[in-house]
């Protein structure tokens, strides 16, 4: 299993028999930037094996921007079906070429050249689409957004849960891994992960609390302690995470 970092989202190829699987397929082309092809000299520096299958973590530019040369390439697409939907109603995606092929509802499972790919759905998070992307016997799972180093984002009008957040690590948490990798950044503990679980928790919970006293949509901000998680949101995060919380 190999980690290629920059260019947007990290991605994953795992070698499995006579092909290559990859999870997420970075931004897509710009006029001084062929990710495709940097893309794709990484991974022969790894295999000349062809990629038969790639997994999108969820519908955003930079996990699946470039799709579609995967598949013109022989490569079939797997994701979630609500990831499918979304990418072709969100105005960042909806004219990215190359949505999932093979869809499905919650969870699906991949065996090939003797390896073991299962993606999972555990609810809404960072979007209304997330999969994590487990590979059993390495103990290694792809959790895309669900981590991040920096401040984490919900994306509230495509389906994102700030609420839900806890609910997606959760089933993360269930599964038997001791790697866990972020959509950027370095990989992660399995108590890195759960530690990241608490702090979300605290944050909603706070929110929670504060509602509960009595703080209107535009107080919220003012009313939630975030400087020791080490987060800054902006109003816009604080009017939908009240709006989820009082169900508006």
């Amino acid at each position: 299993l190999y980690l290629i970092t920059g260019g947007g989202a990290n991605t994953l190829v795992r070698v499995a028999g006579d092909a290559l699987i990859v999870v997420d397929t970075k931004n897509p082309a710009t006029d001084t930037n062929d990710t495709y092809t940097r893309l794709m000299e990484e991974i022969r520096s790894v295999s000349n094996l062809p990629v038969k299958y790639v997994f999108n973590t969820h519908h955003h530019p930079d996990h699946v921007g470039n799709n579609q040369q995967f598949i013109d390439a022989g490569a079939q697409v797997i994701g979630v079906a609500e990831l499918k939907t979304r990418m072709g109603s969100d105005p960042r995606t909806k004219d990215i070429k190359g949505p999932p092929g093979v869809t499905f509802a919650r969870d699906y499972d991949l065996k090939t050249g003797g390896v073991e790919a299962q993606a999972h759905s555990f609810g809404r998070g960072h979007t209304g689409d997330d999969t994590m992307i487990y590979f059993p016997d390495l103990k290694v799972v792809m959790v895309s957004d669900q981590i991040t180093d920096t401040t984490p984002i919900v994306d509230f009008a495509n389906g994102g849960s700030a609420v839900e957040w806890t609910q997606v690590l959760d089933g993360v948490m269930k599964l038997d891994f001791d790697m866990a990798i972020p959509g950027r950044g370095e990989p992660k503990t399995r108590d890195d992960v759960q530690a990241y679980r608490t702090k979300f928790a605290t944050l909603v919970s706070r929110a929670s609390d504060a509602i509960k006293a009595g703080a209107t949509r535009d107080q919220l901000a003012m009313q939630v302690k975030t400087d020791d998680l080490g987060w800054m949101f902006n109003a816009a995060f604080y009017g939908s995470l009240f709006d989820e919380l009082t169900k508006k």
